[in-house]
């Protein structure tokens, strides 16, 4: 695959694990580049400059998907919600066949691993958390902790980051602190840039162990049940729809959208499909 679209690829990960419900670890099996970044992850203590090397295309497109996400997106979750995830359904749906053609098995076994992890992805919406603690040392403890979780489930095909990150209680904060420390950089304001730095200091060390720790237990699964754990990814990835619009209906019934943004956002959900399909043919080819 040619760094424009590694970079591409990356972006779309950094705008996944903004929208609760969308995998980032799906995006980068969409794209192709999934194998890539795990064994990238798994050797960046061992060597660091050869790995930044090897992933620094991901890296831009990461940070510029995140950044773009933070602010664009989040607005067009915001102002046109029903649209927005549609688009990020379709990139979903692209890439199914691309992963149902890597399961090499199909017996009840794979059968049972694929519902159990369909069952997951449609129950967790449904749950509710007010874990949420914001002030005192217990604070800098948990948000060390919710990096790790959140970073190691960016990473695992099917499952949002963001989506935990809401069952914590987290979301909307670490969401607030990316964007206060954005907005600072760009202002100037080293005052509430060093409010927040902290916090998100503690965040970043967490998500980097829990990166290292996810990769090596999902290199480990690969390596001896690969065709099991694209069932489980396969199930999540066709569950991830009915999650991603279990969210959306919580925070904005899907009934009260106009016959406008529904008929945009199927037209543009089958544009986001028909692209990630095609680049993937297009990478496999």
């Amino acid at each position: 695959m040619s760094r424009f679209k590694t970079v591409i690829g990356g972006f779309f990960i950094g705008l996944a694990n903004i929208i609760p419900g969308v995998s980032g670890g799906t995006m980068a099996v969409i794209f192709g580049i999934y194998d890539v970044l795990i064994k990238g992850i798994l050797k960046l203590l061992k060597a660091p400059i050869q790995t930044i090397k090897t992933l620094y295309p991901i890296l831009i497109g990461l940070v510029v998907g995140i950044v773009f996400g933070v602010f664009v997106i989040d607005f067009g979750y915001q102002k046109v919600p029903l649209l927005t995830t549609l688009i990020f359904i379709g990139l979903i749906v692209g890439g199914i066949q691309s992963i149902y053609q890597k399961i090499k098995t199909r017996d009840l076994k794979h059968t049972i691993v694929f519902f159990i992890a369909f069952s997951i992805m449609v129950i967790l919406p449904i749950l509710n958390s007010n874990l949420g603690v914001h002030s005192g040392w217990i604070y800098y403890v948990m948000i060390f902790l919710v990096g790790a979780i959140a970073a190691g489930t960016m990473i695992a095909p099917g499952i949002s980051g963001s989506l935990v990150l809401l069952l914590l209680g987290y979301y909307v904060h670490v969401v607030g602190l990316v964007k206060t420390a954005i907005e600072s950089v760009f202002g100037l304001d080293m005052v509430s840039l060093s409010s927040v730095l902290p916090a998100i200091v503690l965040f970043l060390l967490g998500a980097l162990i829990g990166l290292i720790i996810f990769s090596k237990m999902i290199s480990i699964v690969i390596d001896r049940y690969e065709s099991l754990f694209y069932a489980a990814v396969l199930g999540l990835l066709i569950s991830s729809p009915i999650s991603i619009l279990t969210i959306l209906n919580q925070n904005k019934p899907l009934t009260s959208f106009g016959l406008m943004e529904i008929t945009f956002g199927i037209i543009l959900g089958l544009g986001a499909a028909y692209a990630s399909y095609a680049i993937i043919k297009n990478s496999e080819n």
